[in-house]
């Protein structure tokens, strides 16, 4: 059993060195861009034991779905609800100034 406390809402939230981005499913974008203009934050971590899946807060990480060269998007579910979406984790030490720039 766990002893993690509930997660404050928002989209984005930042660890030590990863920082997670919950994008909802494609019937929920209305009340996904509504919850982004929030723009609350705050420190969560990305957690796994041997005898259950890893999970970030409320979410259960199923697969990887997308991998890039310093983030990837993981399938997830709602553990209450059972309502899926894609979490973007993004791996901070692998950023640099040149990675951040805008291409025009």
């Amino acid at each position: 059993m766990s002893s993690r406390s509930a997660l404050p809402s928002g989209n984005d939230r930042s660890t030590g060195d990863h920082h997670v981005s919950l994008g909802a499913s494609r019937s929920d974008k209305a009340t996904s861009q509504s919850s982004r203009s929030l723009g609350a934050r705050s420190r969560i971590s990305i957690a796994s034991c041997s005898d259950e899946q890893p999970h970030v807060g409320n979410y259960r990480l199923l697969k990887t779905i997308g991998k890039g060269n310093f983030a990837k998007v993981k399938l997830a579910r709602h553990i209450l609800t059972g309502k899926e979406v894609a979490i973007k984790i993004i791996d901070k030490t692998q950023l640099n100034p040149t990675s951040l720039q805008k291409h025009a």
